[in-house]
């Protein structure tokens, strides 16, 4: 017995650890098994609960193979089922595998299959696990309660949310919110006005969550007095509201307001935050002060790239294509390195001034000197620049390098390109090989129809419409019909 405890205590000592390496765990699983001991419950538990944090399959796995109850166990892959994003899984698991045992789950796994019932929108599965909760006695758990009406709420069943909310003996105020937000999201600004006045305690969450509200429902009035209420009382919006009002400021180019804002936080001596700051800077931008932009940069440090590339794609919006590019070129300067979306604005700028040279320039520093890899917006990035500067065979080659799942995306794009250009072949080419990839799709035929009639191709269009005519593939509206062919090439 001594033996075999002596020869355990390195595999225990493994599986002690929070962060084995998978295939260490595995090796050690299979060890203990051998040995008589992986089914130990301490064992089986510890080893689920690792399982749950390198890989939730073999955690499920496992999970179907124990011999006995244990709602620890459970509780562990549900917890991390929920954590990586499988909402399905989790109700899955739970019917199959925990329910069915009679596993009774925790107070405290319950919110967490009410949010992955809310995740799915699934309102049969919510109402399940409520009448368990009611039936296990949990209802008197406030978590578990606000996590029923932030459920219905989220799935717009408010019948079901407002019961649940009235019948709660302790509300707090984070019921309150759940069914608050349900309400100004989908529109109901009304139950919001009437819930928020009625509430025995409002937080900045509460203010937060009724302007947002009243802007995403283009109540742009009601939200700016409501903002200019919350100053007035001397508190501070949260980051996101801010952000909130000042994209619906930048959309409508309501400049007074927007440097209103601006001002607010400069005289509260607030610490702007980088995404509020690449917001004012998109809304100087977009609203033709590029002056202000920059000054408001400067007084920035300068070492995070998302402010740069806000900067350089406003300047470069502006039509300073040329500035635009000579702040890349003090960015790099300041040593800061850039991502994906600054070479994407620098090859659009290219494109547009159409600096073919300097454009491949980029294109080339991208992954020589940065090591970025080139997704399909680079590669179409590239694309464009060819074909505004009349380079088209030099396009169709990169078109005929792209993965095929990118041709549907790069279509509406290139085709306004190219018909601007007056050269269809790339198109034309795209087209057809998009038709061998999907050869029964008949919206890739109205495409090259679309394309053909447009430039008067008819014979082209002729042998399209014959074809789709041998696939028996039925034409849709609003599309050029066959009659228009011999009136217009009689």
């Amino acid at each position: 017995m001594s033996r075999r405890v002596h020869r355990l205590t390195p595999l225990l000592s493994l599986i002690s650890f929070n962060s084995p390496h998978l295939s260490y765990l595995k090796r050690a699983h299979a060890l203990l098994i051998v040995s008589g001991a992986g089914t130990a419950r301490p064992i089986a538990r510890r080893l689920t609960f690792l399982y749950s944090l390198r890989s939730i399959d073999d955690a499920v796995l496992l999970h179907s193979q124990l011999r006995f109850q244990d709602p620890i166990a459970s509780n562990y892959v549900v917890k991390f089922l929920v954590r990586s994003s499988q909402p399905m899984q989790v109700l899955s698991f739970f019917s199959q595998q925990v329910h069915p045992i009679g596993c009774r789950p925790s107070k405290c796994t319950f919110p967490l299959l009410i949010t992955a019932a809310k995740i799915c929108k699934f309102i049969n599965h919510g109402k399940l696990l409520h009448c368990l909760a009611v039936k296990l006695g949990f209802m008197s758990h406030v978590p578990i309660p606000n996590s029923l009406v932030h459920m219905y709420a989220y799935i717009l069943a408010f019948d079901h949310a407002r019961q649940v909310f009235v019948e709660m003996p302790n509300r707090d105020t984070v019921a309150y919110n759940s069914l608050l937000s349900g309400y100004a999201k989908n529109g109901y600004l009304e139950e919001a006005e009437i819930l928020f006045s009625s509430m025995p305690e409002v937080n900045a969450i509460s203010r937060s969550i009724l302007f947002k509200g009243y802007l995403r429902n283009g109540q742009f009035e009601k939200g700016h007095a409501f903002f200019n209420q919350m100053l007035i009382l001397g508190l501070i919006p949260d980051e996101h509201s801010i952000i909130t009002l000042l994209s619906v400021i930048t959309q409508f180019k309501l400049v007074p307001h927007g440097k209103m804002v601006h001002g607010f936080l400069i005289k509260r001596l607030l610490n702007i935050t980088t995404r509020v700051r690449i917001a004012l800077i998109n809304f100087y931008c977009i609203c033709g002060h590029p002056d202000s932009a920059i000054f408001l940069f400067e007084q920035t440090r300068m070492d995070n790239v998302f402010l740069w590339n806000a900067l350089i794609s406003g300047i470069a919006g502006l039509g300073f294509g040329k500035t635009a590019l000579e702040l890349f070129a003090r960015m790099q300067f300041n040593g800061v390195k850039p991502n994906e979306n600054t070479f994407k604005c620098l090859l659009l700028i290219c494109g547009h001034a159409g600096l073919v040279d300097k454009g491949l320039e980029y294109f080339v520093m991208m992954y020589s000197m940065y090591g970025i890899k080139p997704t399909l917006d680079h590669y179409w990035c590239l694309v464009d620049l060819f074909v505004r500067t009349g380079r088209s065979d030099d396009a169709l080659k990169i078109v005929q390098k792209l993965q095929c799942d990118g041709h549907s995306f790069l279509w509406d794009e290139l085709v306004s390109v190219s018909k601007a250009r007056g050269d269809i072949s790339i198109c034309e080419y795209l087209g057809r090989m998009m038709i061998e990839l999907q050869p029964d799709n008949s919206m890739i035929y109205m495409r090259l129809l679309n394309l053909y009639a447009e430039s008067s191709t008819w014979d082209k269009y002729l042998e399209i419409m014959n074809e789709m005519k041998q696939r028996k593939l039925k034409n849709t509206p609003g599309y050029v019909d066959h009659e228009l062919i011999q009136v217009a090439n009689p």
